[in-house]
């Protein structure tokens, strides 16, 4: 990979980051969007239960997600960014563009999603 090329994905990979961080944000396990909850009504209780493991889950994508990018990026600081981790065939140019942090060529990513390899 060029350096041009290198820099290119380094950035794209750095603002997703920062995108992730964002929503980490806005997604805290432990805030309720600040509001005041009155724990003896149940309904109430349920929307607050609900809302909660919404946010958790999106933070628990979310950390994942930048797991991948901390990941991509650590195989751009070692050459191997272009690779697949699976097989080490050559992951295409469009599947990094359109998903800079992925580390399998589809036919592994098919292969993990059919077997969970």
């Amino acid at each position: 990979m060029n350096a041009a090329r290198s820099t290119e994905f380094r950035q794209l990979l750095l603002a997703e980051r920062e995108r992730i961080f964002d929503e980490m944000e806005k997604h805290g396990v432990d805030s309720v969007n600040g509001e005041t909850w009155d724990l003896r009504d149940p309904e109430e209780r349920a929307v607050q239960i609900s809302t909660a493991k919404v946010d958790q889950q999106i933070a628990a994508d979310d950390l994942n997600l930048l797991r991948k990018v901390d990941f991509a990026l650590l195989r751009l600081d070692n050459g191997t960014y272009e690779q697949c981790e699976h097989c080490g065939n050559p992951i295409p140019l469009e599947r990094l563009l359109a998903k800079p942090a992925v580390s399998l060529c589809l036919a592994c990513q098919e292969l993990k999603d059919a077997s969970g390899f």
